[in-house]
């Protein structure tokens, strides 16, 4: 009906609710199939009874919720959240097995860790976006990310208590299988270690390459040296007599950069045919390497006839919403250097640092990491009860038949959510905060918080939520003066992408039927689970930024 209400041809919006939802089972269906399978093989093996047995010898079983939400805290930092919740889920229920008490306290602790970093701490997607559009360091944005976090998942758990208690759950069977198995004898148990490794080695694996890719972007290769400028003059007056419709127009024309550096682009910084200092050429250099940070510097027009690099017609057709900082600087640079092959550098970017990244790519990709631990808890599983290939292939078969409902009803609302994309609920949203003024102080914080969680209910992307919001709220900050660093205006943003989780989230489906809740169940604990996280993020980022300003 949403498509349908896009206008245009009834059989193309139909077609693009269909796309939607293919993107949408693309994006989660394998790992949700492969989290199906390990968390059948891990309950039915007795493994995750090893790890509950040696996490409550620590913690004690009246904290075990302390350490599911402590490791969905950690764990979601390097990780999806998605991924989190589906490796941790196996413990809460082999937990409640145990207890038999508590089963919606252990899956809200496990979604209270894996939710608030998942918003607040780089290199998660979101958070890394919001603070490129802000211009905020990344090193400091995870600091007060995980500061804000902390008391803000502890408030979270402290809620998850409260449910339990006002709206018990009794754990449900996930497929028509589902805890028929006899119990393992505890010496018949596998070892720790084995137990383990179906939940460390994709954990492992995702978080190595994502230190191995971070650690490559860090030496942002794409920015332009003062070197890397052929010729100072020359570059200078195509700028300076540049056609609005070119390349150079288009620097030029480009709003990132601030009034000085701006007046380095136009000419108006020196005179002409005034010798170029090394100050003069560090300060040019600076103002290009603004440039490259434009979302919009590409333009159709402006780059016509121009013979575009494989690099940048690749880089060119990804997703641009959603692009890294980095790769967003490697786009632009490369469109320059095909521009104005005479006069930039061509940039160097397979350094050693970035070879290992690529070579992780393929042993981090989720999908992978999850189909190795599937391998991993089914061997573990033939191993343990004595099973024959044919049997284990009927326990899998078992496991992927709930998978496969979980992966449609995801996908549906992943699909819903596209389709309030399409309608034009972000440019609507935008002109319904068109000049709004958040003054320098906590309105600011206020306006932000508010615009992602406006965007995060409209359409239930927090990530999308969290590009949208920074974008508008730079340009906000550009005409303003904070009394505060513009990291908690990112922090801010990222507690408002926690509000208003419902059926157009895929979070809210994943936590729903992974967790074994019915929609009326997730609506009244996962929902305002998300309101406790996110106002007491923006409560914890208004007093930060009142105690400790970092101007």
């Amino acid at each position: 009906i949403v498509s349908l209400m896009n206008g245009g041809d009834a059989g193309s919006r139909i077609e693009a609710a269909v796309s939607a939802f293919g993107s949408a089972a693309g994006g989660v269906g394998i790992v949700i199939a492969m989290a199906a399978i390990i968390g059948k093989c891990m309950l039915d093996s007795g493994a995750a009874d090893r790890i509950v047995q040696w996490a409550v010898g620590i913690t004690g079983q009246s904290k075990a919720s302390i350490g599911l939400m402590a490791s969905g805290f950690v764990l979601a930092i390097p990780v999806f959240f998605d991924t989190v919740f589906y490796l941790l889920v196996p413990l809460a229920r082999s937990l409640h097995r145990q207890t038999q008490k508590h089963y919606l306290r252990y899956v809200m602790a496990i979604a209270t860790g894996g939710a608030i970093t998942h918003t607040l701490v780089p290199p998660t997607p979101g958070p890394l976006l919001v603070s490129s559009n802000l211009g905020v360091d990344v090193g400091l944005m995870m600091i007060i990310g995980l500061i804000v976090a902390v008391p803000s998942a502890i408030v979270g758990l402290s809620f998850s208590y409260l449910m339990d208690r006002r709206m018990p759950i009794e754990m449900r069977p996930l497929g028509p299988s589902d805890g028929q198995q006899s119990a393992i004898a505890p010496e018949n148990m596998p070892s720790l270690g084995v137990a383990l490794l179906p939940v460390l080695l994709p954990v492992l694996l995702i978080g190595s390459g994502t230190l191995a890719m971070t650690r490559a972007d860090r030496e942002d290769r794409a920015r332009i040296e003062v070197s890397d400028i052929r010729d100072y003059e020359a570059l200078a007056e195509r700028l300076r007599t540049a056609d609005p419709v070119s390349p150079a127009g288009r620097i030029v024309a480009s709003t990132v950069p601030n009034q000085q550096e701006r007046s380095w682009l136009n000419g108006t910084a020196r005179a002409a045919g005034q010798a170029w200092s090394e100050e003069d050429r560090a300060q040019f250099a600076e103002a290009l390497n603004r440039v490259l940070s434009d979302p919009r510097l590409y333009d159709d027009a402006a780059f016509h006839g121009i013979e575009l690099s494989q690099v940048s017609k690749d880089l060119l057709a990804s997703n641009q919403l959603r692009m890294k900082p980095v790769d967003r600087r490697r786009m632009n640079r490369s469109l320059l250097e095909d521009a104005m092959p005479e006069l930039i550098e061509a940039h160097h970017w397979d350094t050693p640092a970035r070879g290992l990244a690529n070579q992780l790519l393929l042993w981090s990709n989720a999908n992978f990491a999850l189909l190795l631990a599937a391998l991993v808890s089914m061997l573990t599983l033939k191993q343990v009860r004595g099973l024959n290939f044919t049997q284990l292939a009927a326990e899998t078969e078992t496991a992927l038949m709930s998978g496969g409902v979980i992966i449609l009803i995801t996908a549906a609302g992943g699909a819903f959510g596209a389709m309030l994309t399409q309608a034009g609920i972000g440019p609507a949203i935008e002109s319904l905060f068109a000049g709004a003024e958040g003054g320098s102080g906590i309105g600011l914080l206020v306006l932000g918080f508010s615009i992602s969680a406006v965007l995060k209910i409209a359409q239930g992307s927090s990530t999308v939520a969290m590009i949208i919001a920074s974008g508008m709220m730079s340009a906000i900050l550009a005409g303003t003066t904070p009394t505060f660093n513009a990291v908690y205006v990112a922090t801010a943003i990222g507690s408002g992408s926690l509000i208003g989780s419902w059926m157009n989230d895929s979070g809210f489906w994943v936590f729903a039927k992974m967790g074994g809740l019915t929609e009326g169940e997730s609506l009244r604990s996962w929902t305002p689970l998300l309101v406790i996280l996110g106002v007491s993020g923006l409560l914890m980022t208004i007093l930060l930024s009142q105690l400790w300003p970092l101007v």
